[in-house]
């Protein structure tokens, strides 16, 4: 593949490991979770707030999934990005839940990378960031 194929016009594939560090330095992060749990669900389902949801989905999903390799889901509900690892970034604008709101999902199923991230869902919600 040539420069521009990758997500984000990376020059080479990149796995998560590789973009790590600046999710790490915008989003909340610990125990190999971001965000917060969400009450009542288990550990691996996850809510950031912030003033507008979508945009602050979209920039976690570009962030994470920079150098991937991106293609539309085939129910065309939203994105996918492979990395280099095997780890998949999903991003839907809307989500099947209640409110609707913009989710990320992060895949570690097949990585050979994970960079401690764990399998995780994670919707954008309204709030205080």
């Amino acid at each position: 593949m040539g420069h521009g194929e990758y997500k984000g016009g990376a020059e080479h594939y990149h796995s998560i490991g590789e973009n790590l560090a600046a999710l790490k330095r915008d989003y909340d992060y610990e125990g190999s979770y971001f965000g917060e749990q969400s009450p009542g669900h288990d550990v691996d389902k996850r809510i950031i707030a912030s003033d507008d949801p979508l945009a602050t989905a979209r920039d976690f999903y570009d962030t994470g999934a920079y150098g991937g390799i991106e293609r539309e889901l085939d129910n065309g509900k939203g994105v996918r990005t492979d990395m280099a690892d095997g780890t998949t970034f999903t991003f839907r604008e809307a989500s099947g839940s209640p409110d609707r709101s913009p989710a990320v999902n992060i895949s570690i199923r097949r990585s050979t990378d994970t960079g401690s991230v764990e399998t995780q869902k994670i919707h954008f919600v309204l709030g205080d960031e």
